[in-house]
């Protein structure tokens, strides 16, 4: 017959830690943690763990009406940035004894179905919510969800108005670190390919582009290909219908609003015989894990989203705890990536100019895309 072992309860702990019993529980709840001095607490925790202890979660979660459940909001679940940034917010939570209710919101769904999706969350009573998918459209429903109780955190997208705490990339320095570093290169005709324009990151970094842009001395023919949706399907879409619309392409790069439009953009230029980046230069955004293993290597901005999760569940907790410390706004600072898929523009060569990547060559090596 097996011999069970004691386990540990939060008195042993107290006792090995030389402190009060109360201590210990405010130590190893996360929304009272900082009610602790910071070496009082380091020294229960690591007690905590040498005992083997764990605290009844279950338990507590009933006597204090909670479900140690946080969800999480996010537009796609085939975005890699997303990926990482579960990854933050699950380091800082689960350690703590909290659980993540992951739920998807495209960026083409309706008001209804985010209704539908906060109803869920709330059926299972979150404790609180780090919205990682908000659009313009939501404004409303996140104010009423925030006016409702339910502590709530806007985490990469923010909308203004709802006067929700949110933890942000500074992407107007983003756009214009885009912008600098083609014009440091000499490109001056220069093709955009855009996200929704409902969505803050995309609006944002549409501006801080267009504002270096205009500040530039050079004559730019500043071109903009739309997308619905920041996707590989869109940035080929896009990149295709600027290809097939009977004009040649007179942009020597091209800045796409995120990763994956990138790579899109990249795949219809390369089924069109354009080779990058000697022909045509290709910036990114987010630095997804992948990028640098393309071919060429993409020249993109990279994002703190790791540190943006972690922000985020930090932020989550303190507003749970109506700690008076919340900052209103947190904007993480970008870093500009250069990578293999960008360079400086060149003069075409008589055999290119005589292939010209005519829209009728186009029409019959790309897919179309006319309605």
């Amino acid at each position: 017959m097996m011999m069970r072992l004691p386990v540990a309860t939060a008195a042993d702990v107290a006792r090995a830690a030389g402190v009060h019993a109360s201590t210990v529980s405010r130590s190893l709840d996360p929304l009272k943690r900082n009610q602790v001095k910071a070496a009082t607490r380091e020294r229960v925790l690591q007690v905590a763990a040498e005992l083997g202890y764990r605290p009844n979660m279950t338990a507590s979660s009933l006597r204090r009406r909670r479900s140690n459940t946080i969800g999480v909001l996010i537009s796609s679940f085939s975005n890699p940035i997303y990926g990482e940034m579960l990854h933050g917010i699950s380091g800082e939570l689960e350690p703590l004894g909290y659980h993540l209710l992951i739920a998807e919101l495209p960026d083409d769904a309706d008001e209804h179905r985010f209704s539908n999706v906060i109803e869920m969350m709330s059926s299972r009573r979150i404790d609180g919510l780090i919205c990682a998918a908000a659009r313009g459209r939501d404004t409303e429903i996140l104010r009423s969800v925030s006016e409702s109780g339910l502590p709530v955190v806007l985490c990469l997208r923010w909308i203004e108005a709802t006067g929700i705490a949110r933890i942000v990339n500074d992407d107007a320095l983003g756009g214009a670190l885009a912008a600098r570093h083609l014009l440091s290169l000499g490109h001056t005709s220069i093709l955009e390919i855009t996200g929704p324009t409902d969505i803050s990151t995309f609006a944002e970094r549409a501006r801080g582009f267009h504002g270096v842009l205009a500040e530039s001395s050079a004559t730019l023919v500043h071109q903009i290909a739309s997308s619905s949706s920041p996707s590989v399907e869109e940035g080929n879409r896009a990149m295709a219908e600027v290809l097939n619309s009977g004009t040649p392409l007179s942009a020597t790069a091209v800045f796409a609003h995120n990763d994956l439009l990138a790579v899109g953009a990249l795949d219809a230029l390369t089924r069109a015989g354009f080779d990058c980046p000697d022909q045509i230069s290709v910036v990114g955004y987010n630095d997804n894990p992948l990028t640098g293993h393309l071919n060429p290597g993409l020249t993109t901005i990279r994002l703190q989203i790791d540190r943006m999760g972690r922000e985020a569940a930090r932020t989550v907790l303190a507003v749970m705890s109506d700690s008076a410390r919340v900052e209103p706004v947190l904007s993480l600072v970008p870093e500009l990536i250069i990578r293999a898929s960008t360079g400086p523009p060149r003069s075409p060569t008589v055999a290119e100019v005589e292939t010209d990547h005519s829209s009728a060559w186009v029409e019959e090596n790309l897919p179309s895309y006319r309605a």
